[in-house]
Order: C-alpha cells, then structure tokens, then sequence
C-alpha cells in the first residue's frame, strides 16, 4: 500500500521518482522504486563533505576561516549572500553548508579537503554508485542514461533546455540513487563513519534545518524527529532523511525526483516529496521486523 501511494502521488504530480527506504539498523522491510536508478544529486554531496570534513579536521573544527567576497559562489543561505569578509570556523562552515545547504561553504570545503576525500566516505559507507563531478557533467551523464532507455526520438526538449542550463555552472554536483543514500545514512548513524562526537555533530546539524521542508514539513509534529539534507537542481527536487519516532529504530528514507514540467508546481512537489516519505515510513513502522518486499 505504501508504494502504491507513493506511485499514484507521483502519477498526480506528474513527476519523474525513484525512492527507498529501511530502518537504519537494516531490519525489516525495504521499501523501493527504482532505487539503483541515477540522478543528479545535486546538493546531497553536501553530506558526505561534511563528514568528510570532520575525518580532516577531527581535532582542528575550531580553526578560523577567512572568507573574502571572491570566494563566494551563488546558491545556499548564509555565506553565499553576504558582501564582506567574514571569519567562520571550519565547523560552522559545515553548518552553513549543511542547514543552509550554503554553496560557498561547500565550495571552500572541498577546496580544503578534495574531491577524492568525499569519495572515500562513500566508498566507506556502501555507495556503490555515487561520484562526484561538475553538475554539467552529472547532468549530461544522467540525459545521456535516460535517451538509451527511452523508446522516444524526439527534436530538442527539456533536457536540451537543461544541459544549456548547466553548462555556465560552476558548482559541483554528484550523481546518486536513492538506495545510495539509504546506505549514506544508515552508516552515519551507526556509527561506522566518525567517532560518536563527530556522529553527533553531524546527525544534529541534519536536525537543524532553517526552515522545515519536504520531509521535515510534512513529518514535523510531536514525537518525531526528522535529520534531512535536500538536493534542488532545476527539476529536480530530493530529499534524504533519518526520521525518528520516540522508542522506535529510526527509518532511512529518500526520494528523489524530476519534474516533468521545468520549474512548475514547486510547492507541490515538495509537498508530495514529503507525502510520499511519510506514506514510506508509515509502511515500514506498521510492517513487523521479519521480511520486506521491494517493487522494481
């Protein structure tokens, strides 16, 4: 019944899904849709940077950072939209980027510590098919896996429209699926990544979005917590979280989208992105924890 929801709601809202989701502990069901298939992540690199981040700078969070206007790279709240010199320190440019969802931060970031860095905590936490490259190139890559399976021929399109998009940008992407992300937070919470000072860092800042979108919208209510990163790139729109429930294992959950219709029927779709994690989650917490089912 949970998938069959998701599914209508993405019927409705004329959009493009992939989802998954578990208990972070790896019991019980599996919920899923497509959930190997590839996407531009767009801003869900982020995560993985920051813990990234933290292995670096373990013992050093507290080090100053000059941040000159020359530095600044659209996108995000927080740094990206301020004019003067600013000195942060390494940690709160991990808040920035990850509350705030700040291109700026990430940017100086993967400058400080590199791309290959980023791919180790991937590598480390069971993402078998998540990278890291320009988002003209995740996004050409990910047209390109869409063209060969399609049955269509068509003139020029949204996805040509798209690539145009992209070409001029100058931020890093990744390219993800929803199982991937499953697997990201699931790791991270465990344990498996950080020590538990650096864990708790991160898992919190996850908490502490500026204002409650998507999953953390829809699921804010007594009771449960909702630790959420959202990736936004054109049509696409994600949203990867930890959901948890008072005296409950909590529940991994991801969907990542791409609308049919560039830049319409935003709040919409956020509003369903929410919809569909909270029917995943009611699935998984009325399920028992033996067996699962998966759809394709």
């Amino acid at each position: 019944m949970a998938i069959t929801s998701a599914l209508e709601t993405a019927d409705d809202l004329g959009i493009d899904l992939s989802f998954c989701a578990q208990r972070v502990d790896g019991s019980g069901p599996v919920l899923s849709h497509r959930a190997d298939a590839l996407w531009p992540g767009a801003s869900l690199y982020k995560l993985p940077a920051g813990i990234a981040l933290h292995r670096a700078k373990e013992d050093r969070l507290s080090e100053p950072v000059l941040v000159l206007p020359q530095h600044r790279v659209d996108g995000g709240a927080g740094l990206s939209l301020m004019e003067d010199p600013v000195t942060v320190t390494w940690r709160e440019l991990v808040r920035f980027m990850l509350v705030g969802s700040d291109n700026t931060a990430a940017a100086i970031i993967l400058d400080e510590i590199g791309i290959p860095a980023v791919d180790a905590v991937a590598l480390d936490a069971g993402m078998r098919d998540s990278t890291i490259a320009s988002a003209a190139e995740t996004v050409r890559q990910s047209v390109d896996t869409a063209r060969r399976r399609s049955s269509f021929t068509t003139g020029r399109d949204l996805d040509d429209d798209l690539l145009d998009f992209t070409r001029t940008d100058q931020v890093l992407g990744s390219l993800t699926t929803a199982a991937d992300q499953v697997r990201l937070l699931s790791s991270l919470w465990s344990g498996a990544l950080m020590d538990s000072r650096g864990t708790n860092m991160i898992c919190s800042m996850l908490a502490q979005q500026i204002a409650p979108t998507r999953i953390s919208r829809t699921l804010s209510y007594p009771g449960v917590r909702v630790a959420a990163k959202t990736g936004t790139r054109g049509p696409f729109r994600h949203d990867s979280a930890v959901v948890s429930h008072e005296r409950e294992t909590p529940v991994a959950v991801s969907v990542l989208t791409r609308s049919l219709e560039f830049d319409r029927l935003i709040p919409a779709i956020d509003d369903g992105i929410g919809g569909i994690a909270a029917s995943l989650v009611d699935g998984i917490r009325s399920e028992s924890s033996h067996g699962g089912w998966q759809s394709g």
